[in-house]
């Protein structure tokens, strides 16, 4: 096992994850975010709920993260979440992410330039999913 390289912070306000990776991951920092992702998720998968997630200090990470990613992302179609809004400036995330995204089939997904953007978006999808 390797030390990690990159970090991550999470947040939740309401139901609204918002997660921030920071720096070049390594498999072992995507394990651990996956891990916490999920523990912080099922605090508010009891109703339906949105994640936010802000890449731009992001450096992507080593081609064996994506799978650990496709997983949670899978995790998260079947529990609750509805929608997420990413955040990124860089054209090869974007990419990589929207392949990842395909396998979402409950979950509406849209790219943004800043959080108050995004953060507005999720909060009108989940206040007119609850009518």
């Amino acid at each position: 096992m390797f030390l990690e390289h990159g970090s991550f912070e999470f947040e939740v306000i309401g139901q609204v994850l918002i997660m921030r990776p920071d720096g070049a991951w390594n498999f072992e920092t995507a394990v651990r975010c996956c891990r916490e992702y999920k523990e912080l998720a099922n605090t508010i998968n009891d109703s339906p709920w949105a994640c936010l997630v802000n890449l731009l200090s992001w450096e992507l990470g080593t081609p064996d993260i994506w799978p650990e990613i496709d997983k949670v992302n899978a995790w998260a179609d079947k529990n609750n979440e509805k929608f997420e809004a990413v955040i990124c400036s860089n054209s090869l995330q974007n990419i990589l992410l929207e392949q990842t995204y395909d396998k979402f089939t409950n979950v509406q997904t849209a790219f943004f330039e800043t959080e108050v953007e995004a953060f507005k978006w999720l909060n009108s999808k989940l206040l007119a999913h609850k009518k």
